[in-house]
């Protein structure tokens, strides 16, 4: 990267509206050190305990959504077999409101149902997503899921308004899926 593009993106990341960026590989090492300092810049940043501790759930579940569902990113990575995803995070104030943004390549088929869960959560509302969530711990998992598959559900509980999202293709097979919750 040239010095003027740098700078140019180093003058909009040092905005007061910034809280964290974190952009690269994702292993649950990087969530808890990254976690850390979000926790500390959020001291300053949130209005009050009930809005740290929603952003800070929200920031855990998408980092742990790159960890499970990512696929590798465009820059080169580690060499062993356990290669981290990449994904992309960041934090930013807006009015006294938090939002919650992750960026992270997936496969064709990931994007697909991403949509279709994604379409069905922005639906719903609180109590419907109270009760979906009570009806996913009582029941099994996804079969395609790699957890309790309630974290997209307890996104959309955590944020005080409609998830957005935004699936991209990337030209080489993958997708680059992008969720915004605001808090």
């Amino acid at each position: 990267m040239e010095f003027e593009r740098f700078f140019k993106f180093s003058q909009l990341l040092l905005r007061g509206e910034f809280v964290l960026s974190y952009s690269g590989y994702v292993s649950e090492d990087i969530l808890e050190a990254v976690g850390d300092t979000l926790r500390q810049r959020l001291e300053t940043h949130a209005r009050d305990g009930r809005q740290v501790r929603n952003v800070f759930s929200i920031f855990v579940e998408l980092m742990q959504n790159i960890i499970r569902y990512g696929v590798d990113g465009p820059q080169p990575g580690p060499k062993d077999a356990e290669k981290p995803s990449f994904g992309i995070v960041m934090v930013s104030e807006n009015e006294g409101k938090m939002d919650v943004i992750a960026g992270n390549f997936v496969n064709h088929e990931e994007a697909d149902m991403l949509k279709s869960k994604m379409t069905f959560l922005q639906t719903q509302t609180p109590d419907a997503l109270r009760e979906l969530y009570r009806e996913r711990l009582r029941g099994m998992p996804d079969n395609t899921s790699k957890g309790a598959s309630l974290g997209l559900i307890e996104i959309a509980r955590r944020s005080t308004l409609p998830l957005s999202y935004q699936i991209t293709p990337t030209g080489d097979g993958q997708y680059f899926f992008m969720i915004k919750a605001t808090v």
